[in-house]
């Protein structure tokens, strides 16, 4: 019997179960193999589906070797787990998570929550990692945004092609029991 394997791939393991959890849990329930691929910023103890690879990642830094050796251990992951499909979060996993996933023929899609500090500040680094997200984002199926403005944004600066963009009109959902007042 045929089990998709979906990956999530996030800059943090702690805002991957907050924020993505009952997705994540959905795709569990469905019976799917679930994979939890972050840096590990909490403790996790697994569900029955659901499992968790942790991954060394700087969430601000710029050393290129770093980049790719993030890049790389994504890759060698995708490689080996060989999911169906993989979603992406957060500029970082966006980037690299985008290019290993081609490099391994995996479809994908990339969300873009915010566009953050590297489209609204100057500098060379800056730069650089405008001119990444651009090229990397020529490769996920979808690029998910949670509003207009960042929508427009994307288009317009030719970050993705018009035809990826899905506009989520009112957000990703929050689970208004989990988070209350």
């Amino acid at each position: 019997m045929f089990r998709m394997k979906i990956l999530f791939c996030d800059n943090s393991l702690r805002d991957l179960l907050n924020f993505r959890g009952d997705v994540i849990n959905s795709y569990a329930d469905e019976g799917c193999d679930v994979i939890l691929v972050a840096p590990k910023t909490c403790e996790y103890g697994g569900a029955k589906n659901i499992r968790y690879i942790p991954v060394e990642m700087n969430r601000s830094g710029m050393n290129p070797f770093k980049e790719l050796v993030y890049m790389w251990n994504l890759f060698r992951i995708y490689r080996k787990e060989k999911p169906d499909y993989i979603f992406h979060y957060t500029i970082k996993p966006n980037i690299y998570g985008s290019l290993a996933a081609r490099l391994c023929g995996i479809p994908s899609t990339a969300m873009i929550a915010g566009l953050g500090y590297v489209f609204n500040n100057s500098g060379i680094g800056n730069a650089i990692a405008r001119w990444l997200y651009r090229f990397a984002m020529n490769f996920p199926q979808y690029i998910l945004v949670l509003n207009r403005y960042n929508r427009d944004v994307v288009i317009e600066k030719r970050i993705a092609k018009q035809t990826q963009v899905l506009l989520l009109e009112g957000g990703e959902g929050i689970n208004l029991a989990y988070f209350q007042e």
